[in-house]
């Protein structure tokens, strides 16, 4: 008796040994905001979703494997607080949702996750992929300077393997990604690779992607995009800078531009955000400019939620509608809205 008692003590400790070893964290953002637009055909009012960063909510966990070996997972879904909706109808977690395994190795992740290029974009923009480059009444529809720049090359995608290397490295980083197209037949059909490379010491980073995807335009006509910049921390402000390419093999795509930013901290609480971005579009012989002028504010009333606003204008040349923002060609857009974000 003593024996089987002894016994199921000591089960009983494993097992909260283990459980101790594991956790899931829910997490969520919930951001709302007031939009008004002027898209060069009339005016519009709304009030959206995920203006500053996409509302969402996640549930994420970790499971010590032992010898510093990690399992991790990510399942992330899109909210449109204002009505209630699932961002993605058809995925209901189409933010993320990955598995992987994460130790001295680097990290490896497998499903529907982000690309190369978004984060060497998010570590560029002072906007960090919001407020900019989207419409009064879509909800999470703004992009930053990436959508403007960039609008053809995909955030997330499906059936992807990834590699991350480790930290420690004196400053240099990388993540390599692989999407199968899984179509029957054709390994190659609907296929994507990426990779990215950064360094990052102090106030100093420089980082650069590339990204090709297949059959991204259309069926046989794949796309290429290439982007390299850096930022640096003065202190008094935090300046950036972005280069931007986009190819189609039919070259109906070929577009190329930059983007200027500063971060601006004036009190703990308080900073103030600009960016300038130009795209040139050269599947068009003339008047083929489109400029992208932002500023904005972010006010910090606890760690969890702030305040914040932005006024962008994107003006175009004759023959270019930079980031399909404008009603069309030639036209100006006017883009304007102040919101709450919450994280939790």
């Amino acid at each position: 008796m003593k024996k089987t008692l002894i016994a199921l003590s000591v089960l009983a400790a494993m097992s909260g040994a283990a459980q101790a070893q594991s956790n899931v964290t829910i997490y969520g953002v919930v951001d709302m905001a007031f939009q008004a637009e002027s898209n060069g055909a009339g005016k519009k009012y709304a009030i959206d979703s995920g203006e500053q960063n996409g509302s969402r909510l996640g549930f994420k966990g970790t499971e010590d494997l032992g010898s510093g070996l990690k399992a991790i997972f990510d399942i992330e879904m899109g909210i449109f607080v204002d009505s209630g909706a699932s961002q993605h109808a058809s995925k209901p977690f189409g933010r993320q949702s990955w598995v992987g395994l994460t130790g001295d190795f680097g990290t490896v992740k497998a499903g529907r996750q982000y690309t190369p290029q978004f984060y060497f974009f998010d570590a560029v923009d002072p906007f960090d992929l919001g407020f900019t480059s989207g419409h009064a009444g879509a909800s999470t529809s703004t992009g930053g300077v990436f959508a403007f720049l960039a609008p053809n090359t995909a955030w997330r995608v499906d059936n992807s393997v990834s590699y991350q290397t480790p930290g420690g490295l004196n400053g240099f980083s990388a993540m390599g990604l692989y999407a199968a197209g899984e179509a029957a037949g054709d390994n190659s059909k609907n296929r994507s690779v990426g990779l990215n490379g950064q360094y990052a010491a102090g106030p100093f980073y420089v980082g650069a992607a590339y990204y090709k995807q297949n059959d991204a335009v259309a069926a046989g006509n794949g796309l290429k995009s290439a982007f390299v910049g850096a930022t640096y921390d003065f202190g008094v402000a935090k300046g950036a800078f972005g280069y931007a390419k986009e190819t189609s093999d039919d070259s109906k795509v070929d577009t190329k531009g930059f983007t200027f930013g500063v971060t601006v901290p004036v009190t703990p609480a308080d900073s103030i955000l600009a960016t300038v971005a130009r795209v040139n579009n050269n599947a068009v012989a003339t008047a083929n400019t489109s400029t992208q002028l932002a500023v904005g504010f972010t006010h910090s009333l606890s760690k969890r939620t702030n305040l914040y606003g932005s006024l962008s204008r994107t003006s175009n040349d004759a023959n270019v509608n930079g980031g399909g923002l404008a009603a069309g060609n030639g036209l100006k857009d006017y883009l304007a809205n102040f919101g709450i974000c919450h994280t939790f």
